[in-house]
């Protein structure tokens, strides 16, 4: 496949992923609304998935100047291990004996599951996005 090619081609995967990263952010405020998540957790996730929204939309901007995608990496980075600390303290909230009780078994796939699949796919918007910035330069190195 031709250069420009994979140039189509990944820039259609790129905007694909990050709308599809907007879209499950609100479906995911949303569902924790309905689902009645306690308040706490509401509030950090609403926080997480605003700072998310805004990350995606500065990698977009990274992209056009195809500069400071180094700062939208470890945004993405912090973002990851705000992931990962909240998992810990969901399941520490939750669990009663080490087990998750059936009546709290939703709610918490419900929080674990939105956040791990939106941790990774800002990771693929993050990664698809670099190497379109690698693409672009190659050309321009090339003198395409």
């Amino acid at each position: 496949m031709d250069t420009n090619g994979k140039r189509i081609l990944l820039n259609v995967a790129y905007f694909a992923t990050e709308m599809l990263v907007m879209i499950f952010c609100v479906l995911f405020m949303i569902t924790m609304t309905m689902r009645g998540v306690a308040t706490y957790q509401q509030v950090v996730y609403y926080i997480w998935s605003i700072l998310l929204i805004l990350t995606i939309v500065l990698d977009i901007i990274t992209l056009k100047i195809h500069s400071l995608k180094f700062i939208v990496g470890l945004i993405i980075a912090g973002i990851a291990l705000l992931c990962l600390v909240m998992g810990v303290i969901v399941y520490a909230g939750m669990n009663t004996g080490g087990v998750i009780p059936y009546f709290a078994g939703e709610r918490f796939a419900i929080v674990i599951a939105f956040s791990v699949a939106l941790t990774i796919l800002s990771i693929v918007v993050f990664c698809i996005g670099q190497h379109l910035i690698e693409l672009k330069n190659s050309n321009v190195k090339k003198g395409r």
